[in-house]
């Protein structure tokens, strides 16, 4: 049972007793005290009514969100159920000894050992030894410049 519907089950009652507002105290009292709650039963049935819309106005929004998810990150355990094994191929960063051109190198070429820098165009070899000379002004590695 609703708070409306309380309301005016207590207004039934107070209507069935046949109590005159103009000749009692207690009958006008209990009168505007039926009309105060039978206002805030409405008024708690429209603030249900509106709670009610904004949670279908919420799930709709969720449902969009999700397939805009689904569109912009794609759905993982489709990529995962394809067996493919390399979802994401691994980059690199190398500066080109002879130009000084930053490069962005894949695995492929990584294995190859060698680069030809499309900025200079001279061909070099991939070293991954670390240089034994120091890194220069104010480095804090500790070590010493050698020329």
């Amino acid at each position: 049972m609703t708070i409306s519907e309380k309301v005016a089950y207590i207004q039934g009652l107070f209507d069935g007793m046949g109590l005159d507002k103009a000749q009692s105290g207690e009958a006008k009292i209990l009168a505007e005290m039926l009309d105060v709650l039978k206002e805030i039963g409405d008024q708690l049935d429209n603030v249900d009514a509106t709670l009610d819309e904004f949670g279908e106005e919420i799930d709709a929004i969720s449902d969009d969100l999700s397939d805009v998810e689904e569109e912009v990150f794609g759905d993982d355990e489709d990529e995962e159920d394809d067996g493919d094994e390399e979802l994401e191929e691994d980059f690199f960063e190398v500066a080109c000894p002879n130009c000084g051109e930053d490069l962005v190198i894949d695995d492929d070429v990584l294995e190859a050992g060698t680069v030809d820098c499309p900025a200079c165009g001279q061909k070099f070899a991939l070293s991954f030894e670390e240089e034994e000379k120091g890194c220069g002004d104010g480095c804090c590695c500790g070590k010493e410049d050698e020329e």
